[in-house]
């Protein structure tokens, strides 16, 4: 369904924003809920982390997804998502395989985990990345947009960022 043609190899290498624009704005409005703007200055940040196997994490899936996803694939990395809609996060997996994983031609699956479970859960919630040996690079908070949803999931990763 997105196996779409959007340049070669070198042109989406030339402008990889504009290759994850047009992925951005295929997507359906209930998904795509970051401008334009936000999306490419998250991708311009993540751009920017030229750490090799960078973790980004983040809470709610969506266009940020695109954008963190391609950058962890490219740096050899990982990306940890926290959302609770599975119908979402499978519609997304669907969309990055057909562009963004076959753009690279790598597993999605050894870059992107999905953890669909609330963020601040005790059980499978943020907490479980202090297992990881590596520090969270970039994190980029989308889940509820209330003060003591954002204030826990901070508390939970404050000791495990770089």
């Amino acid at each position: 369904m997105y196996d779409f043609y959007f340049g070669s190899n070198k042109e989406i290498e030339k402008d990889s924003h504009k290759y994850l624009l047009s992925i951005k704005r295929m997507m359906p409005k209930w998904m795509n809920s970051i401008p334009d703007s936000e999306f490419l200055a998250l991708g311009d940040i993540a751009k920017n982390i030229k750490s090799k196997k960078s973790i980004f994490v983040e809470t709610g899936c969506g266009a940020s997804t695109l954008v963190l996803l391609f950058y962890a694939m490219k740096n050899n990395g990982k990306l940890y998502t926290w959302e609770i809609n599975q119908e979402k996060t499978s519609l997304i997996r669907s969309m990055c395989n057909e562009t963004i994983s076959r753009f690279f031609n790598k597993n999605i699956n050894d870059h992107w985990i999905a953890v669909n479970y609330m963020s601040t859960s005790q059980y499978a919630g943020l907490q479980i990345l202090s297992e990881l040996k590596e520090k969270i690079s970039l994190f980029f908070h989308d889940s509820e947009h209330v003060l003591d949803v954002i204030l826990k999931e901070l508390q939970m990763i404050k000791n495990i960022m770089k």
